[in-house]
């Protein structure tokens, strides 16, 4: 038996060598594939502290989470700014006219300082040559709060060509009054016309 084993003992050797260069390749093989997968792992982990996967992915998702609240938060801040720069009185016109024959050269004007739904103010001043008069007319979405002359009209559609719909449930559009029950010596303040 001892002969036995000493004629098998280089093979058992040799086989014992082979053996142990395919491990070590296959050793060297899987730290290879280590090293590729901790590499991948770094640039989706980064270089932070020691976690693993499922913590990283917890994190994400709660950090996905409240962007998504934020991204909510600022939407509707963002639409309660838009209806806010829609009251705004953003919107002007002049229009620049002779009221009377004998005065020349467009001394009266009507202006315009309306939001975008047409809720604003129309200022007019009536120029003549011995005296001046001033109207200021309440706009609210588009109805006037007394008839409205034509100049003051164009003022309005050329300060707001397409005025937007009225929010919903916002108030609702009234019929302009008759001007002759809203008629007030009041409404018109007369000032001396300096010579």
């Amino acid at each position: 038996m001892d002969q036995t084993l000493q004629d098998i003992a280089p093979y058992l050797a040799a086989a014992a060598l082979a053996a142990a260069l395919v491990l070590a390749i296959l050793l060297a093989l899987q730290w290879r594939a280590l090293r590729r997968l901790r590499r991948a792992q770094v640039m989706i982990l980064g270089t932070h502290d020691e976690r693993d996967i499922v913590e990283h992915v917890q994190t994400l998702d709660s950090g996905v989470r409240n962007l998504r609240e934020a991204v909510e938060r600022l939407t509707a801040e963002l639409s309660e700014h838009g209806r806010h720069l829609d009251e705004a009185l953003t919107n002007r016109a002049v229009v620049r006219y002779d009221a009377f024959r004998d005065t020349g050269g467009e001394q009266s004007a009507s202006v315009a300082i309306l939001d975008n739904h047409r809720s604003g103010l129309v200022v007019s001043t009536i120029a003549a040559r011995d005296f001046a008069r001033l109207y200021i007319k309440h706009l609210d979405h588009g109805v006037p709060d007394r008839e409205l002359s034509p100049e003051e009209q164009r003022a309005v559609e050329t300060a707001v060509p397409r005025p937007l719909a009225p929010p919903p449930g916002g108030p609702p559009a009234a019929s302009a009054p008759d001007p002759a029950s809203t008629a007030d010596p009041g409404d018109v303040l007369p000032a001396e016309r300096p010579g």
